[in-house]
């Protein structure tokens, strides 16, 4: 769950202005008082801006996210100053279907010295929300705008890893391979390796790279192939776990891996 906290700076025009704010495990709301819509326009004829800091109560949210966390001198930011119609009409607040590492922001760049406290340098949100409330007639407080116009939308795709099976002991020595009940997925066999402790492992690793969820549902056998046909040895493999997760330089390129060791 996500949860906006208003910056230091925009606390008292929040207040001042007659916003109400009402945060909710999709996002945040800002309300107005109707009968008080003028001294909301008094504030947005100076470009009302406001900023929220966005903290995650899960400690892998960029492990399953993209494009994963930022770079320590950066976060992540977005502004409705900055739309994209998406395909179904709604207002995006980044220029591609989802985040990507576009939306990198220095921590020294403009206007985030402001929003950002001292604090926040230590434990970094998430994102930063910024919103401009203009008074004109395409502004947030003009009676010509729709419910729709006065919403916003940020998407983040499922970071993908390959999974990568290392079977372990005398599970090593047979001709062992992965079977997907789902038939969704393949794994290739990479041959054998040796790992720290002298230990022998055959490793298995998907055929693509699969998005990561904090409870995968993939469905996976480890099964034998003998003279005499197949037979189930681990009837469920574990899946890939959001917190075993490494880069590996694979043909030139960098890809996400998550290691999984069967013995």
């Amino acid at each position: 769950m996500l949860e906006f906290v208003a910056a230091e700076f925009c606390a008292a025009k929040l207040r001042n202005a007659g916003l109400l704010v009402k945060s909710s495990q999709s996002g945040v709301a800002v309300y107005f008082d109707e009968e008080k819509i003028d001294i909301l326009r008094l504030h947005a004829e100076d470009n009302l801006t406001l900023a929220f800091k966005v903290f995650s109560k899960d400690s892998n949210f960029f492990r399953y996210t993209s494009p994963g966390a930022p770079p320590d001198n950066a976060i992540l930011f977005f502004s409705n100053q900055q739309i994209t119609r998406a395909a179904a009409g709604k207002q995006m607040l980044h220029p591609d279907p989802n985040v990507t590492a576009a939306a990198w922001m220095e921590l020294t760049a403009d206007p985030l010295p402001e929003m950002l406290e001292r604090k926040d340098y230590f434990v970094k949100p998430v994102f930063i929300l910024q919103l401009l409330i203009t008074a004109g007639k395409q502004g947030l407080c003009s009676d010509k705008l729709d419910a729709a116009a006065r919403r916003f939308y940020i998407r983040f795709a499922a970071n993908q890893t390959f999974w990568k099976y290392y079977i372990l002991g005398d599970l090593s020595k047979r001709n062992v391979y992965i079977a997907d009940l789902d038939n969704a997925l393949q794994f290739e066999n990479l041959g054998n390796t040796l790992l720290p402790g002298n230990r022998e492992a055959v490793q298995l690793q998907s055929s693509k790279a699969i998005p990561l969820h904090e409870q995968p549902d993939q469905r996976l056998q480890l099964k034998e192939s003998t003279g005499t046909g197949d037979r189930i040895l681990i009837k469920r493999l574990p899946n890939a776990r959001v917190d075993q997760v490494h880069g590996e330089t694979t043909g030139g390129n960098r890809e996400n891996i998550s290691e999984i060791y069967i013995s």
